[in-house]
């Protein structure tokens, strides 16, 4: 850990805060991980031994309680000091949002993005009958057809057929899908100008939208149709 030697609450603060993947970490907690493959899922590129590190770190801090299972970490959550880091995280992903550039091209991994929607559907607005959402991404390397299986019980993201009727198909590039979704750029603006296309019905189509909705950084909105 990096010291200043500074008596300001920021420097302490940001001794704790700046080590490479803290703040993701307490980011993923937020977002409701409670175990080590849960909070893995949201930070690819983070190996096991260094997020053990830094939840070890925290629990030394007093911002987050680990259990464990023998040698093992099987459970961790924030205590209140870590919970009350969610007003923190909240201001700098909107203060990202307005000021900082877009995301670079090759910061758009499809299917951390598409995850990272399909964490913040709301589960009541999806239909009781299980349906899924076909992406076809354009201008990408690698995996280019995904799919999000949207059920009342859950909104996951695969690279499989999940084998459920299809509300909506959606062809467009990483960076047209997050601009919309990082709320760039409206929904309506995107179909108008056809960087991102939907096929299905009108109906169909609104839903879609309706249920991708915006990241939570995004200052609200009116409905985009």
């Amino acid at each position: 850990m990096t010291r200043y030697a500074q008596h300001c609450p920021v420097t302490g603060a940001a001794e704790v805060l700046e080590q490479p993947w803290t703040l993701l970490i307490i980011r993923e907690l937020l977002h409701g991980g409670t175990t080590p493959p849960e909070l893995a899922d949201g930070l690819p590129g983070l190996s096991r031994g260094l997020l053990v590190k830094r939840l070890r770190q925290l629990a030394d801090l007093g911002l987050v309680t680990l259990s464990r299972s023998g040698d093992t970490l099987r459970h961790c959550t924030l205590t209140e000091a870590g919970r009350a880091l969610d007003t923190v995280v909240e201001a700098l992903g909107r203060w990202g949002r307005r000021r900082l550039p877009p995301p670079r091209p090759d910061d758009l991994d499809p299917g951390f993005l598409l995850y990272d929607i399909a964490r913040g559907i709301d589960l009541a607005q999806l239909p009781a009958a299980p349906v899924s959402v076909h992406f076809r991404f354009g201008e990408t390397p690698g995996q280019r057809w995904w799919w999000l299986a949207l059920s009342a019980e859950a909104a996951t993201v695969t690279a499989e057929d999940p084998r459920l009727p299809i509300a909506a198909q959606v062809e467009c590039t990483p960076s047209a899908l997050a601009s919309a979704w990082l709320g760039r750029t409206s929904w309506l603006d995107a179909v108008r100008d056809r960087t991102i296309r939907f096929t299905g019905s009108r109906d169909a189509v609104r839903s879609a939208v309706a249920w991708l909705g915006t990241s939570r950084y995004c200052e609200p909105a009116a409905p985009p149709w």
